[in-house]
């Protein structure tokens, strides 16, 4: 069997469902990885919205990716983080060459939905509702740069498509 390290980069709005998504992919492949921004942020400052070092948690990211890209030769892990900008998936793509195959998922859900169920989370890591419209606005189709360089990209409408 050939082997390949696959890493899938999730893209939404927070309250979409990535980290839901990401929780029942890996419930279903239980040797997944997953990096979270949110988890990072919780481990270094005790707060998934404490966003006082963003270069620490973004070198953070991007070393645990790679370094859970080497550990097996048939790993997936999965990067749980907005991703709202093209140069962003262009970036993570380029810079996890370690990664046999690159696959982008893309929540695409009504921004009332991602807003209703931010504010179920809990108390914590609800992000607020200017932050969220802020968002709304950087967030970017996917650009044909973005299709060419990823093997495969997936478009989530809902929540019931797991990949």
């Amino acid at each position: 069997m050939l082997s390949m390290r696959t890493l899938i980069l999730l893209s939404a709005l927070p309250g979409s469902g990535k980290s839901t998504w990401a929780a029942k992919y890996q419930k279903a492949n239980p040797k997944t990885k997953i990096v979270s921004s949110d988890e990072i942020r919780q481990e270094l400052f005790g707060k998934a919205q404490d966003f006082r070092d963003e270069a620490l948690v973004w070198k953070t990211f991007l070393e645990r990716l790679n370094r859970y890209g080497d550990e097996d030769e048939n790993a997936t892990v999965i990067a749980d983080a907005t991703n709202l900008q093209n140069v962003y998936r262009v970036m993570y793509c380029k810079q996890t060459p370690r990664f046999d195959r690159h696959v982008l998922i893309y929540f695409d859900l009504p921004f009332e939905v991602c807003c209703r169920q931010n504010r179920m989370r809990d108390e914590g890591r609800i992000v607020p509702e200017a932050v969220m419209r802020r968002f709304k606005d950087e967030f970017e189709p996917i650009s044909d740069e973005v299709k060419e360089l990823y093997d495969e990209v997936v478009t989530v409408r809902d929540f019931a498509p797991i990949y």
